[in-house]
């Protein structure tokens, strides 16, 4: 029975749509919507929401200088819901409800359908009229998505910090080409790692300089409307270790395989810049091991190794 009285009043507003519809009156400069309501009522983010819900697009431009007044009294919700900025009629509607919600809704309703009937008209006037568009007081258009390249190619140099490849944390910097066809991502990057020594334990002569590049392929998954990527990496490169304190030893180049995964953000900061965080874990296939003359490794890199990256990408998206 509570919903009756809102049932009842969308039955009588239905019969007075055609007044709304005649005509659009002057926009003025106030708020597309004002909604004051007591405690314990949805708030304006909520009633907003429910519309653009209804209207499967944004409000703004929809619709202007709507306002609704809710009150308590004698434990039910009265709703003015003021239309007269949209219509030529002088258009006051009361809605009454013993649930707030309820009333939030039923406004929801009556707003969405005044701003369909708005958006219709001024889609029509702009299809027999191109100069409507000029003479428009606002758009009702909301503004297009950009049309995204099938294929776009472009640069990244980032900063990379890395625990488990070579001793203590590295810091490394990374330049990779970058391309995306549809949703598929491709990247060739080439990383750099600054010399980082290992010692054998505190205080021990033994000590090496551990220097490390490195090329590395990234296949994966990187969607044309979200900011999110994710891929499977291979990563090939020569690690080399410059003796400090290893007294008669001679120490050899050794090979770095590796391969694992990762997955970045790209903040999009203009049309042609991005800044994009990564995260990546790598297993070592194959590595190599310093040792003393005796045997006992003075450093090894760990079987899995951790990378944060930060950095500027620049191309198209």
């Amino acid at each position: 029975m509570a919903r009756l009285p809102i049932v009842v009043a969308l039955i009588t507003l239905t019969a007075i749509t055609p007044a709304a519809a005649q005509s659009v009156a002057m926009i003025d400069d106030r708020p597309s919507l004002a909604w004051r309501a007591p405690e314990g009522c949805p708030d304006a983010d909520s009633l907003r929401t429910r519309i653009e819900h209804r209207l499967e697009r944004t409000l703004d431009g929809a619709v202007q200088g709507i306002e609704v007044d809710v009150v308590l009294a004698a434990g039910r919700y009265t709703a003015r819901i003021d239309l007269r900025a949209m219509t030529v009629a002088n258009d006051v509607r009361t809605l009454t409800s013993k649930h707030c919600e309820e009333l939030a809704d039923a406004v929801a309703v009556i707003v969405t359908r005044l701003a369909s009937e708005t958006i219709a008209r001024v889609r029509g006037d702009m299809r027999d009229d191109p100069a409507a568009r000029a003479r428009a007081r606002f758009i009702v258009e909301p503004p297009p998505k950009p049309k995204l390249r099938l294929w776009t190619v472009g640069m990244r140099v980032s900063g990379v910090s890395g625990i488990g490849i070579i001793p203590k944390v590295g810091l490394a910097a990374e330049v990779a080409v970058v391309a995306r066809r549809d949703n598929l991502l491709a990247e060739l990057a080439g990383t750099r790692w600054l010399d980082s020594y290992a010692q054998f334990h505190d205080g021990a002569p033994a000590v090496v300089d551990v220097l490390l590049d490195t090329a590395s392929v990234r296949l994966g998954w990187r969607p044309k409307h979200l900011p999110l990527r994710a891929w499977a990496a291979f990563e090939y490169g020569f690690m080399a270790g410059n003796s400090v304190k290893l007294p008669s030893q001679q120490l050899e180049d050794g090979r770095w395989l590796a391969a694992g995964g990762g997955f970045a953000i790209a903040w999009q900061m203009t049309k042609w810049l991005r800044l994009v965080g990564t995260n990546e874990t790598m297993l070592a296939l194959d590595r190599v091991r310093f040792t003393m003359g005796d045997g006992l490794v003075v450093y090894a890199p760990s079987p899995m190794s951790f990378r944060a990256s930060a950095g500027l990408e620049v191309g198209w998206q």
